[in-house]
């Protein structure tokens, strides 16, 4: 058995495993070398050790159970290049005769492995590190006049469109608004520094302006981007006038208006206004404008899709009735978190931006 066997049973088919690009080899059950394709004869013909790797080293029928039924993938490195190297058994009238292996050169595509993992590795360094700058630049939680603010921003991935901001315009004059930028990654995040700066920007150079003109300001700052593809956000701006507590606010289609509680009637109201999203392809003359009168302990709950949009087990949305319900009980905006996360079922789909303003006397 052995040897006369494996030549008599493969004689015929050896000039198949002669023409294969792959490396070729047959081992008899005791592990020694039977046969080698012209392939491997001429690679490694200067070194006979390698073509002998390994040979008899192990006695394969030893093994019998482990390579009559099943072919063994493995990797090796050889002479400095990495092998995908297959095990398959070979039988002889039903009798297990040897194994053949087949080798094949993956150096390539193990170096576009190792690259293609360093590359994500730095994208995920620089993806944290965007993160981390997105979550510097929102508001502090703390008062601002006779504002009280707390905010909480969780993204579905490492990055996100969305943002809000507290800005004080003078002594008696706060605006803030919120952002929810197209997509998701990088993109989004800058384009959340881009909005970000560009209000900052018109607030300063414009301290006069209403939450209409700071929206049709920002969407002329938006169009000198020049963009070739769509691009879109939607962000709502209020403007507080504490001297004579007042909300005036305008909305570029944001489409989750923020509940304004009022503590004196018990009562939740939507600031509802309508305005287009801000768009390099959509134009917008004209954004409406509300005002609403402000009265002490009066909450505001700012919130985007991805908390009305989360889905339970039966996938029932959150829905803005249970939001409603949660701001009139709400003290900390850690407890609504905790509720949303007992609600929730699976992994976060969306982006969570949730900010609570508390209107307080001085």
């Amino acid at each position: 058995m052995g040897k006369e066997k494996i030549e008599n049973f493969s004689r015929i088919n050896f000039y198949a495993l002669n023409s294969m690009d792959d490396w070729v080899r047959i081992l008899d059950k005791y592990g020694r070398l039977i046969f080698v394709n012209e392939k491997m004869r001429r690679d490694i013909h200067l070194d006979r050790s390698l073509i002998e790797l390994n040979v008899e080293s192990e006695n394969l029928e030893e093994q019998a159970d482990i390579f009559k039924n099943n072919t063994i993938e493995e990797e090796k490195l050889i002479a400095g290049k990495y092998y995908s190297k297959k095990s398959s058994p070979l039988y002889f009238d039903k009798e297990f005769v040897g194994t053949i292996e087949v080798y094949r050169d993956i150096t390539s595509e193990s170096k576009m492995k190792v690259e293609l993992f360093n590359a994500n590795r730095k994208m995920l360094d620089d993806i944290r590190f965007v993160r981390k700058i997105q979550s510097s630049i929102l508001p502090k939680n703390k008062q601002y006049g006779k504002i009280k603010l707390e905010g909480r921003y969780i993204p579905s991935n490492d990055v996100s469109g969305d943002l809000f901001d507290i800005i004080k315009i003078d002594e008696n004059r706060f605006a803030f608004y919120i952002a929810d930028v197209m997509g998701h990654g990088v993109k989004a995040s800058i384009m959340t520094m881009f909005v970000k700066l560009s209000i900052i920007g018109i607030l300063e150079s414009h301290k006069n302006y209403s939450p209409g003109q700071v929206l049709k300001k920002l969407r002329s700052e938006f169009v000198k981007l020049d963009m070739n593809s769509s691009q879109y956000f939607t962000v709502w701006v209020g403007i507080f006038n504490t001297k004579y507590n007042i909300l005036t606010y305008s909305n570029a289609g944001l489409n989750c208006p923020p509940l304004h509680y009022q503590e004196n009637k018990n009562y939740v109201n939507k600031l509802l206004v309508s305005g287009r999203m801000i768009s390099n392809i959509i134009e917008q003359n004209i954004y409406q404008e509300v005002t609403v009168k402000l009265h002490p302990n009066d909450k505001i709950l700012f919130y985007t899709d991805g908390v009305t949009e989360a889905k339970d087990a039966n996938k029932e949305e959150f829905g803005v009735y249970r939001l409603e319900e949660s701001i009139k009980k709400l003290k900390k905006l850690d407890e609504l978190l905790d509720e949303l996360d007992k609600y929730y079922w699976g992994e976060q789909e969306d982006d969570i931006s949730l900010c609570l303003l508390e209107y307080k006397e001085n």
